[in-house]
């Protein structure tokens, strides 16, 4: 899977850049409200900051294994932002 390119902001902090894109969504709520009945999936809502509507999806498993991995190496970079 390839990488997005790093950019240092003002502060010192990194952010990864998304080409043609301005913003990401900014999500305000995101909950696990249950399985699927084939247990393969979990049933997810968020709510974003500029939308009242709150968005339903099923996201497989294996997609949460993978956002803790990503998760657990976010979490051992070395810290940019402290002095």
């Amino acid at each position: 899977m390839p990488t997005l390119p790093i950019t240092r902001t003002p502060n010192g902090s990194t952010l990864r850049t998304i080409p043609n894109l301005v913003l990401p969504v900014s999500i305000v709520a995101l909950r696990a409200e249950a399985y699927s009945s084939d247990d393969k999936n979990v049933i997810i809502s968020l709510a974003t900051k500029y939308s009242s509507a709150e968005r339903i999806y099923s996201v497989p498993l294996k997609c949460f294994h993978d956002l803790i991995v990503d998760l657990r190496r976010l979490n051992a970079l070395p810290d940019t932002t402290s002095n």
